[in-house]
């Protein structure tokens, strides 16, 4: 069963488009596709990438383009520049790859980011501090874009404990 679309894409989709007209969407590390179902469901063209082929084999229902690749690798990624009018990223780190991720957005596209922070490591995965970000880390590496959205929020109940960081921001 797929999960549902975070709160937090749903929000920034929400925002920033109601009805997109041609517009193409990139779920990058999109796990088992709830992102790419959400956003093909909200009218967007999607293309989702992942390197898991199980992952991407578990929607094939959906009219959704899937590309399995190794993003982590800077020489293999499978984008040209200015392709996307939104990339969305969630729960999944790779500092190197923001270079990228920028240039394949088409000026005044959107990217929507949320992935765990420093403290996180107390309550699960991922334990390895490399793929947590730091304290305003995300705003660092997105300095060049306009920010539209930024939160750090911790949440502790007695359901889910979680930290993660959260931006929406515009390539302009």
């Amino acid at each position: 069963m797929i999960k549902e679309a975070s709160d937090w894409v749903k929000f920034c989709v929400n925002t920033i488009n109601k009805a997109p007209d041609n517009k193409i969407a990139l779920d990058l590390a999109c796990g088992s596709g709830r992102h790419s179902i959400f956003l093909s469901n909200k009218g967007y063209k999607v293309i989702s990438v992942d390197l898991n082929f199980f992952y991407l084999t578990s929607f094939y229902k959906y009219n959704i383009f899937k590309i399995r690749s190794d993003i982590e690798n800077l020489n293999a990624w499978p984008f040209k520049d200015e392709v996307f009018d939104l990339i969305v990223v969630t729960n999944f780190l790779n500092r190197l790859i923001f270079k990228s991720i920028k240039e394949s957005m088409k000026r005044n596209g959107y990217l929507i980011y949320e992935t765990f922070g420093e403290g996180h490591e107390r309550f699960g995965r991922p334990k390895n501090k490399d793929y947590l970000l730091q304290k305003d880390e995300l705003l660092n590496l997105t300095k060049n874009m306009s920010l539209i959205y930024y939160e750090e929020i911790k949440v502790i109940n007695f359901k889910k404990k979680f930290i993660k960081h959260r931006i929406l921001c515009k390539n302009v």
